[in-house]
């Protein structure tokens, strides 16, 4: 399968992974404070040799197909643009002695787990701030905003991260 329709596969794989199992878990009173987000794995994924420009019109488009199911007026969209800004920044700073360039897919295969962690962890923080910021629109709520933010980063790593040992294959060498 080409890189287009496994890509294509898997936006809309997420997107209604997203919509119809993820956002069903009822996780009881943390429900306020936990917001997982799976389908972000999307971005954090998606390959680095794209242009900036693409990568951002597929962010935009990955946010407003995850507003349109919740009636969210835009904020997922945001912050995914948010975060397809942020990732190019944050990956020359992470970058290894593996090039980046040849990646085809970002995954806790091609880069070794530690890297890939502290990728994971600090773009869905900054994707998690942005949209809670926006969401709460008020910085007198910001200790609730950095709480969300550290909740939802947390459980929504783990969960890529198994979820990608569990569905890539490992590279052979």
């Amino acid at each position: 399968m080409n890189l287009i329709s496994a890509n294509i596969f898997r936006f809309v794989g997420l997107i209604l992974l997203q919509v119809f199992v993820v956002n069903q878990i009822d996780l009881g009173f943390l429900n306020s404070y936990i917001s997982l987000a799976v389908y972000v794995s999307f971005l954090l994924t998606f390959s680095t040799n794209i242009s900036k420009y693409v990568t951002m019109l597929v962010a935009l488009l990955l946010g407003l197909s995850i507003d349109m199911f919740l009636n969210t007026d835009g904020i997922h969209a945001s912050a995914c643009l948010f975060l397809a800004l942020v990732r190019p920044y944050l990956l020359r700073r992470i970058q290894t002695a593996n090039p980046l360039e040849n990646v085809q897919e970002l995954t806790v295969y091609t880069e070794d787990i530690q890297k890939y962690s502290l990728y994971s962890v600090l773009l869905l923080g900054a994707f998690f701030f942005w949209l809670f910021l926006i969401e709460e629109f008020s910085l007198l709520a910001l200790p609730l905003i950095l709480v969300k933010t550290v909740l939802s980063t947390i459980f929504t790593s783990l969960l890529i991260i198994i979820g990608q040992y569990l569905l890539y294959r490992k590279l052979k060498n």
